[in-house]
């Protein structure tokens, strides 16, 4: 599926290999700006255009972290978790390349497992996680295990 919005997905609706997209966004040079204020991590690379125009990558570009936590809210807004995360377990990702001020960035989000554990009400799913630029570049990629609701059991009458 490549649509951008989607229904809400319980553990019993992830089927393996499924693949949804985020809605796009655009990081701009402000959201940097005000990531690296939030978190006080004020390297030069990031806000500094003439320092980032010495360094290898030629430019600004935005923190790891702004990217991994821009992929969070991705996923959200893509409307499959609204209601049915109980939990995130952990987050393995890698920085592929630079994600710079300007540039449009999607996820793409796969059920890559699933573990019917702990409960009759909830189990895990691994996602796999790409995010990729308006190039279709990979800029992050990461592994999120989420604890998600079950469908309620439906009563016979």
């Amino acid at each position: 599926m490549t649509v951008s919005k989607h229904a809400p997905l319980t553990f019993d609706d992830c089927q393996l290999g499924a693949t949804f997209r985020s809605p796009e966004r655009v990081v701009t040079q402000d959201d940097i700006e005000r990531f690296a204020h939030l978190t006080g991590d004020h390297n030069p690379v990031h806000i500094d255009p003439e320092f980032a125009r010495r360094t290898p990558f030629r430019g600004c570009i935005a923190h790891g972290m702004l990217v991994q936590s821009l992929a969070a809210g991705m996923m959200w807004q893509s409307g499959l978790f609204e209601g049915t995360v109980v939990a995130v377990q952990g987050v393995r990702g890698e920085f592929v390349a630079p994600v710079r001020p300007d540039d449009t960035i999607a996820a793409e989000i796969s059920v890559h497992a699933r573990d019917p554990e702990p409960a009759p009400r909830r189990g895990w799913i691994e996602w796999q996680v790409a995010v990729r630029n308006q190039r279709g570049e990979v800029c992050y990629q990461s592994s999120w295990k989420l604890l998600m609701h079950r469908r309620p059991p439906t009563s016979v009458s």
